[in-house]
């Protein structure tokens, strides 16, 4: 990876990582079997549940919304997740067996870690745009007139989904043939995800005041990484 690369992911554990790594290579050695597949598919699962709490439930926890506006915002995610899920389960379980190395090979520059022990879920961020996270993270840090602002924090997140589902979904699945009912129905299904979760972040930060920002900003800088390292089996 190129020194200095800036990225933007979750934390997941050493268990998770190892194990995703391990089928991984097991796909890559052309050891591919049905259970293989399903472990992928598993593992896949148990990512996104995990990329659920550091993308949305965490960052939920830290502010003080309406009880009205957080049932609206929890149900409008979890649809999401069913989608995600039935994606996931459809695209794997339906991939062509050759083409899995293809995927497998991409997946694994999205596994990383850090020289402290962390593991990670990342993708590379543009330099434009990782420079824009950080210009306003220090905006909100200085100026309280969040109004001014405000929807500049919301076309941002927007642009962050955007890159988040071309690394997670479009590069992978673009690397197989799959039918076209199931490519058309996985990006349906994507699509509406990524309204759906359009339409919660603007549902959230439309309320948010000044000082309901501010733990965020601490919180969506740990999301921002640079001197990572790709995974390795060894």
């Amino acid at each position: 990876m190129a020194e200095n690369t800036p990225f933007f992911g979750f934390k997941i554990t050493e268990a998770l990582y190892r194990r995703a790594g391990k089928h991984i290579d097991l796909v890559l050695a052309n050891q591919i079997n049905r259970q293989l597949v399903e472990d992928i598919a598993q593992n896949l699962l148990d990512i996104t549940d995990t990329g659920l709490v550091a993308y949305y439930q965490k960052p939920r926890d830290l502010v003080d919304i309406s009880p009205v506006v957080k049932k609206a915002a929890d149900a409008g995610i979890n649809a999401v997740m069913k989608g995600v899920h039935i994606v996931i389960r459809k695209v794997i379980l339906k991939a062509p067996e050759s083409e899995l190395q293809k995927m497998a090979l991409y997946m694994r520059s999205l596994l990383t870690a850090d020289n402290q022990g962390n593991y990670f879920v990342t993708f590379p961020l543009t330099k434009e745009l990782h420079d824009l996270a950080v210009e306003l993270l220090a905006k909100v840090r200085e100026d309280d007139n969040v109004d001014t602002y405000r929807e500049d924090i919301v076309q941002a997140l927007y642009r962050l989904i955007d890159a988040g589902i071309e690394a997670y979904y479009h590069q992978p699945v673009g690397m197989i043939q799959l039918g076209k009912l199931t490519k058309k129905t996985a990006d349906v299904s994507m699509s509406t995800a990524q309204k759906g979760t359009n339409s919660v972040i603007r549902r959230i930060f439309k309320v948010l005041e000044h000082n309901e920002m501010l733990p965020l900003t601490n919180y969506f800088e740990s999301l921002l990484h640079q001197d990572l390292v790709a995974y390795s089996s060894k």
